[in-house]
C-alpha cells in the first residue's frame, strides 16, 4: 500500500532538509522534518511504496535512510513525542509490538493498511489480536479493514455512552439522537465505531434504532397511562378514524397532548398503530386491509395506479391517498412516476 508519509530513520544535524531519493528505481524528491534525535518525517509529493526497514540512499549527500512506519494520521507534538519513545525502545522496532502500541497513539488504527508493510500474514494477525482482545488491551472494531482500539478507549466511550443512554432512559425520554450523542462524546455518527457502540447497547437498554435516532421502548404503563390509551382507542373507533393524527384525538378528548401521545407511541410500538408521517397514523389491520387491496389491484388490473382509481379502492379523500402513498414510497410499496404510482407489492 502506498502512502505519502513516512516515520524515517536519518542521521543528520539539520531539523529540515530536502533531498531525492531512490525508490523502486525511481528518484522522487521528499521534504524531511526531524521528530526526535535520527527520526524524521518524509514527506512525499505522491504517495510512494516502502517496507519495513527498508533501507534507501539519500542522493548527493551520502546519506542512508530506514523506512519505520507509514504516518496514519496527522500527529500533532504530543503523538509525535509518544511516537519517538515508542520507536526509540529496545523493543520498539519489532512489528508486533509497534502494531499494537499504535493504539496509545492513535484511537483507532486500521491495522489492516499495515499487513503488506509489514509483511504480516492476515490469519497470524488476527489470531494476536483476538489474543489481545481476550486479554483486554485492545478491541476489535471491524474484522474485514482489522479496526482496533485500545481496550482503555474502548472502555471510555461505553461509560460516557451508558451514561447518556442511562439519564435519557430514566427521564422517560422517548427518543435521543445520534447528532446528541456526537456532540457529547466526541466521536463522529458516521464513523464505524459510533454504530458499533450504539449496537452494544442493545440488549442492556430496550430501544430501536431508526435512521439517525434511538427510539426506547416505555417500561409498563402506568394505571393512568392504560385509562389513558383505553379512551384514546375508543375515540378513534367510535368516531371510525382510520387515518388519524393527534389533533383529531385531542379535540374529541379532555386528555393533554402528553397524554396523547404516549398512547399513540405505545399503541405504535406494539405494532397496533403505524405511523404513516410527523402528523398521521392508521391502525395497522386497515393497513394490512389497504395492502392486500393494492396485490388484487395488481393482478386484476395492471401495477399502474393513479389517486382516481385509488379512491374507489379505499373510499379515502385526496388528502389521506397522498399521505398514504409518500408512506408506500418511503417503504418502497410503490414508486411515484409522473401522476401515477407502480405497485411494487408481490401480487
Amino acid at each position: 500500500m502506498r502512502f505519502n508519509s513516512y516515520v524515517v530513520e536519518l542521521k543528520h544535524r539539520e531539523t529540515s532538509l530536502t533531498g531525492s531519493v531512490l525508490i523502486a528505481g525511481n528518484i522522487v524528491s521528499a521534504n524531511f522534518k526531524k521528530i526526535a534525535q535520527n527520526l524524521f518525517v518524509a514527506q512525499f509529493k505522491n504517495q510512494v511504496e516502502c517496507s519495513f526497514l527498508e533501507k534507501i540512499e539519500l542522493k548527493n549527500r551520502d546519506k542512508e535512510i530506514m523506512v519505520l512506519l507509514p504516518v496514519l494520521s496527522k500527529y500533532n507534538k504530543r503523538k509525535l513525542t509518544k511516537l519517538s519513545k515508542m520507536l526509540n525502545k529496545p523493543e520498539g522496532r519489532e512489528k508486533i509490538n509497534i502494531l499494537f502500541n499504535l493504539t496509545t497513539i492513535d484511537k483507532f488504527v486500521k491495522i489492516g493498511e499495515l499487513l503488506h508493510f509489514f509483511s504480516i500474514g492476515r490469519g497470524k494477525v488476527i489470531e494476536l489480536l483476538v489474543e489481545k482482545e481476550l486479554q483486554k488491551k485492545i478491541k476489535i472494531i471491524n474484522f474485514s479493514q482489522l479496526v482496533v482500539t485500545s481496550y482503555e478507549n474502548y472502555q471510555k466511550y461505553i461509560e460516557q455512552l451508558n451514561s447518556i443512554l442511562t439519564e435519557r432512559y430514566t427521564n422517560g425520554n422517548q427518543v435521543l439522537k445520534f447528532s446528541e450523542i456526537e456532540s457529547k462524546i466526541k466521536l463522529p455518527q458516521s464513523s464505524l465505531f459510533f454504530k458499533y457502540l450504539i449496537h452494544t447497547f442493545t440488549n442492556r437498554f430496550s430501544f430501536k434504532i431508526k435512521k439517525d435516532k434511538i427510539v426506547f421502548r416505555k417500561l409498563a404503563l402506568s394505571k393512568n397511562e392504560k385509562e389513558s390509551m383505553v379512551e384514546v382507542l375508543e375515540i378513534l373507533k367510535k368516531n371510525k378514524f382510520s387515518i388519524f393524527s393527534i389533533e383529531n384525538v385531542l379535540e374529541l378528548s379532555d386528555l393533554s397532548y402528553k397524554e396523547v401521545n404516549d398512547a399513540l407511541w405505545f399503541l405504535v410500538e406494539s405494532g397496533e398503530v403505524v405511523q404513516l408521517n410527523a402528523n398521521y397514523f392508521i391502525f395497522r389491520n386497515e393497513l394490512n386491509k389497504i395492502l392486500n387491496r393494492l396485490r388484487k389491484y395488481k393482478r386484476n388490473q395492471g401495477e399502474m395506479i393513479d389517486i382516481q382509481a385509488f379512491r374507489e379502492l379505499t373510499l379515502f379523500t385526496r388528502k389521506y391517498i397522498i399521505i398514504l402513498f409518500e408512506y408506500f414510497d418511503s417503504q418502497e410499496i410503490t414508486r411515484r412516476i409522473e401522476n401515477q404510482r407502480q405497485i411494487l407489492l408481490g401480487a
